[in-house]
């Protein structure tokens, strides 16, 4: 998953932000331990083709959808909808109100097309760099009839 991550944003990622924010990101060395800490609070989902991840994506009950990455191998071939969808799934199960996230410029279109709303644009910091990413969120049920 790791790599996964790595090399879905320096290759799917590039045209949106710079060298120096993709190197922030997404180091060429990921910290392991920090990746298992935080994968530890996360159910995850894979997709498999033919023996080979082609992508991941990693939630909370509340709603948080954390990571959704794709291998550019299998980028827009319906691996993250996939994905999306089985999450998505898994939410109403358990009854949660909506589903929220933050997503980078590149990812933003796809979230569009599911239809999610902007709540906010934001400037973050990452290890020194500042990335442009949005708050959004997609209601799955009313909350005031929950």
């Amino acid at each position: 998953m790791i790599e996964i991550y790595t090399v879905s944003i320096h290759s799917l990622a590039v045209s949106y932000y710079s060298p120096e924010q993709i190197a922030a990101w997404a180091p060429v060395r990921p910290d392991a331990a920090r990746w298992q800490e935080r994968l530890s609070h996360l159910h995850t989902i894979v997709a498999e083709s033919d023996g080979i991840l082609a992508g991941f994506a990693s939630y909370t009950h509340d709603g948080y959808l954390d990571f959704l990455f794709t291998h550019p191998t299998f980028a827009r071939r319906g691996v993250a909808t996939s994905l999306y969808q089985r999450v998505e799934s898994a939410l109403r199960a358990v009854s949660a109100s909506r589903v929220t996230t933050h997503a980078s410029l590149a990812a933003r279109p796809f979230f569009d097309g599911h239809g999610f709303q902007v709540d906010a644009e934001q400037c973050v910091e990452c290890r020194g760099a500042y990335l442009r990413r949005f708050a959004m969120h997609k209601q799955l049920r009313n909350e005031r009839n929950s």
